[in-house]
């Protein structure tokens, strides 16, 4: 049951229209962590065991899509993971003429494309069921705590004296690769380059505590998602490569003490996307690797628990967007950790 297989089939292109909506769209992100690259995948189920299968599946209540424009169908989605590695949706539009033996599905990625994937092959699509974990581990920065305007704002304070300019998207892909935060910003040609860099660094350095203050916050409704997590009696940690300062924000809101293992960036040699934070953190838990979840925003944080044969939720509220995170082929994706009730269960 929580698997089909189909063949790829040429499909009508209504699906593809549908998810183009701007409310579908946002639904589907808010619901499933998709934001769908137009157009779909088509599959035909030619056999009586996948048909049955994806009527058990259509028996299940789903994501339920609410038409806002009042000329619309309302929709379901289930997310899904493709060949075992992309993380996908399947759309079942609530028209009364589609077809039994037809699966569409929409991923953030070119589905046909990123898999390579040829006329008629034959294709396996998983259901996704809540990842049963003893432990979830979670990154700091986009996942619990709003800091991208804040590292914004410190860029923007430590480049401009030097006639320098950052953008946000510059910052973004710094945090989602954890390549250098100043390359690309100082001109190539300039002799003084590495100097220029160091000075921008250190000021950076000096300036970050008040920014942090004054920038960066706690989610919303994030001790809520903890709590929850802790009544099925599991427990949580933080690996995240951030200063110590960041934690006087989850103690402000009394968030820091719902934690039982913490690993910050000076308490590891390797920095993610190695997977030295993650086992050490595991290790103090007294929690196996696959007994555990791990929830990031970024494709180093899916990185890291890969190697380090942890479960990972790719949340969209940080440096990472659905298609920068399907990339790397997440367990799960998620619009933020408010979506963790309904993706971790109790092992």
């Amino acid at each position: 049951m929580t698997a089909i297989e189909g063949h790829l089939v040429s499909g009508l292109g209504r699906a593809a229209d549908f998810t183009q909506i701007d409310w579908v769209r946002r639904q589907l992100i808010d619901l499933v962590g998709i934001d769908p690259h137009p157009g779909t995948l088509n599959l035909a189920l030619r056999d009586e065991l996948n048909r049955a299968n994806w009527r058990s599946w259509r028996s299940m209540p789903g994501h339920t899509i609410e038409p806002e424009d009042g000329a619309c169908c309302r929709a379901r989605c289930y997310p899904v993971r493709i060949a075992g590695r992309l993380p996908a949706a399947v759309l079942v539009p609530g028209i009364p003429d589609h077809p039994e033996d037809r699966v569409e599905l929409v991923a953030a990625l070119p589905i046909r494309r990123h898999l390579s994937l040829a006329e008629d092959a034959r294709i396996r699509v998983d259901l996704c069921r809540p990842l049963a974990a003893r432990a979830v581990l979670f990154d700091i920065d986009g996942t619990l705590v709003d800091s991208v305007g804040a590292y914004l704002e410190v860029a923007r304070v430590a480049a401009e004296p030097l006639g320098l300019k950052v953008t946000e998207e510059h910052v973004r892909r710094a945090l989602a690769t954890g390549s250098n935060f100043w390359k690309g910003v100082v001109p190539q040609d300039r002799r003084d380059g590495d100097t220029v860099a160091k000075a921008m660094s250190a000021h950076a350095s000096r300036e970050w505590p008040r920014v942090l203050r004054e920038r960066g916050k706690v989610f919303e409704g994030v001790a809520q998602t903890l709590d929850a997590l802790k009544g099925l009696g599991i427990m949580l940690g933080i690996v995240s490569g951030a200063r110590p300062e960041v934690l006087e924000l989850l103690r402000a809101e009394g968030v820091l003490d719902r934690f039982d293992a913490i690993i910050l960036g000076a308490d590891v040699t390797r920095s993610k996307p190695d997977p030295e934070g993650i086992l050490k953190c595991l290790s103090q838990l007294d929690v196996a690797p696959d007994a555990a979840v791990y929830v990031g925003d970024t494709p180093i944080d899916i990185q890291a628990s890969r190697a380090a044969g942890v479960r990972v939720v790719g949340v969209l509220t940080g440096a990472g967007d659905s298609a920068m995170l399907s990339t790397y082929w997440p367990d799960r994706l998620a619009s933020s950790h408010a979506r963790l009730s309904a993706i971790v269960a109790s092992a």
